[in-house]
């Protein structure tokens, strides 16, 4: 199914004919089509009671101020992307409607695919960026767990001791061997706070990607070579292979 067959896109305008023109040109492409003029109190009502995906501002010089007041409090609201229709290419109108920071950008006259490729692009990126953030959200709460676990496990000490030759301060999450730091990279320190955080427990690749990279784009050959890398700069191999399943630490 076309994606844009699902979509609510909300009209933004003084003109009730040019709102009326819009809705016309993007009609074939299968959208939900709302119109408003441009005030914040019809904005938040139809926000309410539309539940649009996609805001489409029009601007021109005489209401150029009520449209970036809509864009202003879009991009504080924050949940859903927007783009401004402007009726003339004027380098003041564009410089002014970058700081409301909108996903897009057009100027009349305009191509009707040209608009819907746009309004597109806006709303998927819009989309993935809001899952990268909901997924940065959950992996920092996850740290955030990790480092309380980390710190329970000798509640009344700022380092934790790992055999008898390592230690782990909780402070700064760096490494020791014997008194001597062991530099790591961002990456090689989270590896490290996550394994120690559930010392004795396999962690396995999945969530070391996870948790190190915050995704799923890596590979096993990835975490093995991250692995291999922070064993080497050790004296003694701190990381143990869980015969291909993950890795822990004892």
């Amino acid at each position: 199914m076309d994606t844009s067959s699902t979509l609510k896109v909300l009209i933004v305008g003084e003109d009730e004919s040019d709102s009326a023109s819009l809705k016309h040109s993007l009609e074939a492409y299968g959208y939900d089509l709302f119109s408003i003029p441009k005030r914040v109190v019809a904005l938040e009502n139809a926000l309410s009671h539309y539940a649009p995906d996609l805001v489409v501002i029009t601007l021109d010089i005489e209401t150029s101020e009520d449209s970036f007041t809509i864009g202003n409090f879009l991009h504080k609201f924050g949940a859903l992307p927007f783009i401004y229709l402007s009726n003339q290419a004027n380098d003041a109108l564009l410089f002014k409607a970058q700081k409301t920071n909108p996903h897009g950008y057009h100027v009349q006259p305009f191509d009707p695919i040209s608009l819907h490729t746009s309004m597109e692009c806006a709303f998927h990126c819009f989309k993935k960026t809001e899952t990268y953030n909901a997924t940065m959200q959950q992996l920092r709460s996850e740290y955030e767990q990790l480092r309380k676990r980390a710190f329970n496990v000798q509640a009344n000490s700022s380092k934790i001791k790992l055999c008898d030759c390592y230690q782990f301060k909780l402070k700064n999450y760096s490494l020791f061997y014997q008194n001597d730091e062991i530099k790591m990279t961002k990456k090689e320190r989270a590896l490290i706070t996550l394994l120690i955080a559930q010392l004795g427990t396999i962690v396995d690749f999945e969530q070391i990607i996870r948790f190190v990279w915050g995704g799923n784009y890596q590979t096993h050959n990835d975490v093995r070579t991250l692995v291999w890398r922070l064993n080497q700069k050790v004296p003694i191999p701190l990381i143990q292979n869980a015969m291909g399943l993950g890795y822990y630490i004892e």
